[in-house]
């Protein structure tokens, strides 16, 4: 990837390379004491669609007018510099059914290589390990294999099914009980993995998990892709849903670019927000 991206803010005006954009960021650097730095990134529309159903599958995929390589490569980015990622049980339904977009990063694929050396350079796990927040419990044990090389902490709540938990625990899955009913409490997962020792974790689950670290003030940073594209559609995901926020979580930005190459030379904005803590 050669072609360039445009600078909006700050310093409107630079041109400069795609790679590196992200990783210059350095989160795994911005962790405070004893609480680890949290971020999330999405790809959307112009109205706001990060996923649609799609023909012969089961479950909503982001949709092809959207993917595109060069925002795939800065989700790549963001991957490299987390010691964890977190995700939900509906990834895993995803690739049992064969419905996943791609294993959960760092890619393999040789593209990928100089991610691999950057986060041996900086001390990090040749990949990250991974968090899964499920009120279901519904997630195949048979995918865990994929992962056997990464730890795998299972968040739920305290009324979850014992007979799914011990499934998923003789699978060698880490359990933890981090709320009352069956869906977990965002602060307590944040918490909970600060004890573990982790200090950059990267959020790569749907509208449901952002709510849930939202809504318990855990999330201190978000990157959305706004590819220029109006999709509509009646069923669809956006980026959050849940019940309102009150107050508002305020965002201020860090970054901006404009990207004229993708997708399909339609543009996309990249964009970089600090959640402002109330």
């Amino acid at each position: 990837m050669t072609k360039g991206l445009l600078q909006l803010y700050p310093t409107p005006g630079r041109s400069v390379p795609l790679e590196g954009i992200y990783l210059a960021h350095a989160l795994h650097r911005r962790a405070e004491a004893e609480t680890p730095f949290v971020y999330g990134n999405f790809i959307s529309s112009l109205d706001g669609r990060i996923a649609l159903p799609a023909p012969h599958k089961a479950t909503r995929q982001v949709p092809a007018a959207l993917a595109n390589p060069r925002d795939w490569r800065l989700y790549q980015e963001l991957a490299a510099q987390a010691d964890l990622l977190v995700t939900s049980a509906r990834y895993f339904r995803q690739l049992a059914s064969g419905e996943a977009q791609d294993l959960l990063p760092v890619g393999e694929q040789q593209r990928f290589a100089d991610l691999h050396s950057w986060r041996g350079s900086q001390g990090l796990s040749p990949q990250p390990d991974i968090a899964i927040l499920s009120a279901s419990l519904e997630i195949p044990v048979e995918t865990l294999a994929s992962y056997a090389d990464r730890s795998v902490h299972i968040f739920t709540g305290e009324d979850a099914d014992p007979e799914k938990l011990a499934a998923l625990e003789a699978a060698g899955t880490r359990i933890h009980l981090a709320g009352t009913g069956h869906a977990a409490d965002g602060r307590q997962v944040v918490q909970t993995l600060a004890a573990e020792g982790y200090r950059s974790i990267y959020v790569i689950a749907g509208p449901s998990v952002l709510f849930t670290l939202l809504q318990a003030n855990m999330l201190n940073r978000l990157y959305l892709t706004f590819a220029h594209k109006l999709l509509a559609g009646e069923d669809f995901d956006t980026f959050t849903w849940g019940q309102e926020l009150h107050p508002a979580q305020t965002m201020r930005l860090v970054s901006l670019f404009y990207d004229e190459h993708a997708p399909e030379d339609a543009g996309q904005l990249l964009s970089c927000y600090d959640c402002l803590q109330p």
